[in-house]
């Protein structure tokens, strides 16, 4: 594995300026130089950094004005040949952002109908102050100004997403509910080991297991929904419901409405997957821990051998990461994958790079669906079912398991 050399941090650094913009050499000189101290303990000169610039200005890698330097597309091509190589010593921040600035370019379309008419917080990265190679400090950011009242982010153009990613911005993580309303527009269901399942690769294939048993039963109540990879090390669905149907319509606040859902649903699945145990040997698994899920959100050591089907974004302000968006910790995109397909999924079949290679499919966001018969199939089509604490105590399914 080779270690980046002082040129193709120069590339690097150039690469991650919005188009068009030159860079002083005061400014190339110090992040290079604090880059390469940090990951080869080697002290750069600015006159060493000067001749790695008259270098690649020779190589036709970068141009120079009176302002200062820009990175050719020929030194683009050269800088996305080598982060491809293994290499060590980039400043993980900025590959991060490199991956964003190109793989945005291509999957915008496909991420902005999930932005789209709601607000958005973005996560931006830059440098970590103790060590910049390798730490990524990760600013949540929620509102695009504070002063003299919160203006939330909003992103309804390519434009404004591409603005957002040259201040460094790569995770985008929609509100449930659009702009002015007071109840989600998706019921959204994510799927997270516990802390004993993700040491090990069997947490990841029992998710998937779960996965599959909500969107066969949403499948059969013909709910329209989308089943993504979470970024990370779970999934997530994002279920439409069609909030105006008789069926909802007089269940008073939705969003506590929606909670009562995720924890039916996760009864009805936990039933389903208990009386079918066939998963467990088509995943190739053993020893598995019963019940094989949760909707307790509190307590986590008491189910760190369970799947957490997770409700709490079901809140007014509350938000999921978006299909397409970039996971900021693992930079790999929240891919939308076919059920059909779960199985077979691996998690480097999300890298950004691997996308732009393979093309990026756009699924369109799901259209309402009438909830009727989910909500018969688990049994809240009548009565209000009686929802558990929603500050994590136990439902009434889950007492004494």
């Amino acid at each position: 594995m080779e270690v980046g050399t002082v040129s193709s941090r120069i590339l690097l650094l150039l690469s991650i300026k919005e188009e068009g913009r030159y860079i002083p050499f005061d400014h190339v000189y110090e992040k290079v130089a604090r880059d390469t101290l940090a990951a080869e303990k080697q002290k750069l000169s600015p006159e060493s950094v000067k001749a790695e610039l008259q270098s690649l200005l020779e190589a036709g890698l970068v141009e120079q004005n009176s302002v200062g330097y820009a990175i050719t597309d020929q030194g683009e091509m050269e800088l996305a040949k080598t982060l491809k190589e293994e290499r060590t010593g980039f400043n993980r921040s900025y590959v991060l952002v490199w991956k964003a600035r190109r793989y945005y370019a291509k999957a915008g379309p496909a991420l902005l109908p999930f932005l789209r008419g709601r607000a958005v917080s973005v996560i931006k990265v830059f440098s970590g102050k103790q060590d910049p190679i390798n730490e990524v400090n990760a600013l949540f950011v929620r509102y695009k100004r504070y002063k003299p009242s919160p203006v939330p982010i909003t992103i309804d153009e390519e434009k404004e997403l591409e603005a957002l990613v040259d201040d460094h911005a790569i995770d985008f993580i929609p509100y449930v509910s659009s702009l002015g309303k007071d109840y989600p527009d998706y019921l959204i269901l994510d799927l997270d080991a516990g802390e004993e399942l993700k040491k090990t690769e069997r947490g990841f294939l029992i998710i998937k297991a779960v996965a599959t048993q909500i969107a066969n039963l949403l499948d059969e109540c013909d709910v329209n929904y989308l089943l993504k990879f979470s970024g990370s090390r779970g999934f997530q669905i994002w279920a439409r419901l069609d909030n105006s149907s008789p069926s909802l319509s007089n269940r008073g606040d939705l969003f506590a409405f929606y909670r009562q859902v995720a924890i039916a649903l996760r009864d009805r699945v936990e039933t389903d997957l208990q009386a079918d145990k066939s998963w467990v040997e088509q995943y190739g698994l053993e020893n598995v821990h019963w019940p094989v899920t949760s909707s307790v959100v509190a307590k986590k050591d008491e189910r760190a051998n369970q799947v957490l089907i997770d409700w709490s974004s079901m809140k007014p302000n509350g938000d999921a990461r978006a299909p397409y968006s970039i996971h900021y910790r693992t930079g790999l995109v929240s891919l939308p994958i076919s059920a059909r397909d779960i199985k077979a999924f691996e998690r480097g079949m999300a890298d950004p790079e691997n996308l732009l290679e393979e093309g990026i499919s756009a699924v369109a966001p799901p259209e309402p669906s009438d909830p009727e018969k989910l909500l018969k199939r688990i049994g809240l089509a009548r009565s209000p079912y009686k929802l558990g604490n929603p500050e994590g105590k136990a439902c009434p399914s889950e007492a004494g398991r």
